[in-house]
């Protein structure tokens, strides 16, 4: 649970050399490069280095070409030497092969088509016996091929019938469609096909002109269209070899150009003078004895190493260093923010603290187990990190379940601290447990309060910040209020003690409210900051008191608010108690439907409020514990590593 120390690296050698120190000692190393302009801006004579990038246009070109050739992006070894103009005649060469070859087969394809189109519609053209050359050869007459609804030709076919100069014959008669053709003369053409328009006659185009009768011209066309078919898997069978055969070479000549492209890229983040670069960036400081053994083969190359805090105006990137615990749940804190550099990482708080949470709220033993068991599936069917936090969740609700004495409901099997029976307390007598759990849950609450509230008085003795350490009301002032109201009411419920004296409210309650009003000039003041001056009382006061209400306010709702994990236990037992009585009303739980009522009741009440339970969980870290201690802000680091996997920019 810690953020990984860095050291501030600045490189300097000969201008010349940039790129083989690149090469040998920031490329896939644990270096987050930072702009070294910043740091040698007020040095004379120092520039940006230029930063254009020779080989982002033709990797973009050969990223294109490789996706043409479908082939998936990976890395493959490469020389240490090849000339770009020989990079992009190859690229073209394959480019037009490849293009050539779609082309072809498209080409096919769109032939085989068109020809089976023609041949599945000429099957409704089986009724005419005519040779369709004589047809298409008609000299005074003209007809059309189609279909039209059954129910307008069913109304309309003694009308068609009628007419001199229209001659329709149907050549499939179906339930919803008739086909057919209907001829007409050269001069009644435009008022027939009007007609026809009329009767919702839909023509049907012929794309290829057939020969022959029609059973002629359809076994002729579904000939033509396996045959172009052949061809066209013929010219794939072509396409796919050219893939095999360039594969190795394509991805070897795309990982040069992606290497050589990112080396260069890190120009923008150097600077230089007439002889030298300089180069800045970021290292883990158990990363730093690698990266300083392959600096040693440069004899001319100069480090300089800053420790974090000496390095001003940059800040720190944030690295985490985590048990596995703490790796679970990262994605939850990433979600919220990442800790500044100098904050402590709570990503195992945040683990511990959620399993803890959920399996109070969700403690059942074998819906706890099902959960856990779905939250395996995710993670090694799926992939997902979801799965990771599932299944811890699922494993403290089983732990809890074990504590309460519930499995699937069921609370007779093992023994427990059974939620909706009552508890023999000494001195207090026979005590609810929905009672004794509300009150445990607001103790749970208070605990876990005071402990952020210390914690954030770590974080603000690493940062150097003493509103968060003394006057803040998450440091000491807000600690000593908030514990002495708590004392103070505890006493006199408990124990009938009044507290609220001069003695101990002016020191305990009156002070911190004091100091935590004027918190902004008194920080100051103790930072050394002439600024504290600056602040006149009416700002203080004006300002200083709606801060200090809502400060007030927020101690109350952040504690009751912690009542919600006592209500959610309380839920799961009422919500299971139904899922029972519906079972014994259908038979029992021991009849088949009383069986089904069972497993579809478990089943429901673990994914509703095993969501439910999920979501209010976060809300309680991310709301009640983490704004009183979490700044987050922090930059991720970064360090500049090839993806030769990915499509480039």
């Amino acid at each position: 649970m810690s953020v990984v120390p860095m050291k501030l690296l600045t490189l300097a050698g000969p201008l010349e050399q940039f790129d083989q120190v690149v090469s040998a000692c920031v490329i896939d190393q644990q270096f987050h490069p930072e702009n070294a302009l910043r740091l040698m801006g007020g040095v004379r004579g120092v520039l940006p280095m230029e930063s254009s990038n020779p080989y982002a246009a033709l990797l973009r070109r050969a990223e294109e070409v490789v996706r043409q050739a479908g082939v998936e992006l990976d890395y493959a070894p490469f020389p240490e030497k090849l000339s770009r103009k020989e990079l992009a005649d190859y690229f073209d060469g394959v480019e037009s092969k490849v293009t050539e070859l779609t082309r072809r087969r498209e080409e096919l394809e769109h032939q085989a088509s068109e020809s089976a189109a023609v041949a599945e519609q000429l099957e409704y053209l089986r009724g005419i016996g005519t040779d369709l050359d004589e047809l298409w050869a008609l000299e005074y007459s003209r007809f059309q091929y189609g279909y039209l609804p059954r129910e307008t030709f069913d109304s309309f076919q003694e009308t068609l019938n009628q007419e001199e100069d229209i001659l329709f014959i149907p050549t499939t008669v179906g339930p919803r469609r008739v086909y057919g053709v209907y001829f007409t003369t050269k001069g009644s053409r435009d008022r027939v096909d009007m007609l026809f328009s009329s009767l919702h006659f839909t023509r049907m185009n012929l794309q290829v002109q057939p020969h022959g009768t029609v059973e002629q011209a359809i076994a002729e066309l579904t000939a033509q269209a396996e045959q172009t078919r052949r061809e066209a898997e013929q010219v794939q069978a072509e396409l796919d070899g050219l893939r095999t055969q360039e594969r190795e070479r394509l991805l070897s000549n795309c990982a040069y150009l992606r290497y050589h492209s990112e080396c260069r890229d890190l120009r923008r983040y150097a600077c230089r003078s007439r002889e030298s670069f300089y180069l800045t960036g970021w290292v883990p400081e158990d990363a730093l004895k690698g990266i300083q053994e392959r600096m040693a083969q440069f004899s001319e190359l100069s480090c300089v190493i800053d420790v974090a805090e000496d390095a001003e105006g940059f800040t720190p990137p944030t690295k985490l260093k985590n048990p596995f615990l703490g790796r679970v749940f990262q994605p939850f804190l990433e979600m919220y923010g990442l800790p500044a550099y100098n904050e402590i990482d709570p990503s195992l708080f945040m683990a511990i603290t959620y399993c803890l949470f959920f399996g109070i709220m969700f403690g059942d033993l074998g819906q706890g187990l099902c959960l856990a068991l779905l939250g395996l599936v995710l993670v090694k069917v799926k992939g997902m990190w979801l799965g990771s936090i599932i299944t811890c969740c699922g494993l403290s609700g089983a732990l809890f379940g074990c504590v309460y004495g519930s499995v699937f409901g069921f609370e007779e099997i093992l023994p427990g601290f059974k939620i909706m029976e009552q508890t023999q307390l000494e001195g207090l007598g026979v005590v609810s447990n929905v009672l004794l759990l509300l009150v445990m849950s607001i103790a749970l609450g208070i605990f876990m309060l005071l402990l952020v509230m210390v914690i954030n008085i770590i974080n603000g003795v690493k940062q150097r910040n003493f509103e968060k350490i003394l006057f803040g009301p998450n440091g000491a002032a807000g600690i000593l209020f908030y514990a002495g109201v708590l004392f103070a009411a505890l006493s006199g419920i408990a124990f009938g003690v009044d507290l609220l004296v001069p003695a101990y409210v002016l020191p305990v309650l009156v002070l911190p409210l004091v100091l935590m009003l004027l918190r902004e000039p008194l920080s100051r003041l103790l930072a050394g900051d002439p600024e504290w001056r600056r602040f006149s009382p009416g700002e203080v006061l004006g300002t200083g008191v709606f801060e200090l209400f809502e400060t007030l306010l927020s101690y109350l709702t952040n504690t009751l608010s912690f009542m919600r994990i006592g209500a959610y236990a309380i839920t799961h037992v009422g919500l299971m108690l139904v899922v029972h009585m519906l079972a014994n009303l259908a038979g029992g739980v021991g009849g088949p439907v009383g069986i089904l009522i069972l497993v579809a009741g478990n089943a429901f009440v673990m994914g509703f409020e095993g969501l439910l339970v999920g979501i209010q969980v976060l809300r309680l870290e991310f709301y009640e514990l983490f704004g009183r201690f979490y700044d987050d802000g922090g930059t991720p680091f970064v360090p500049k590593k090839v993806s030769y996997t990915s499509q480039g920019d």
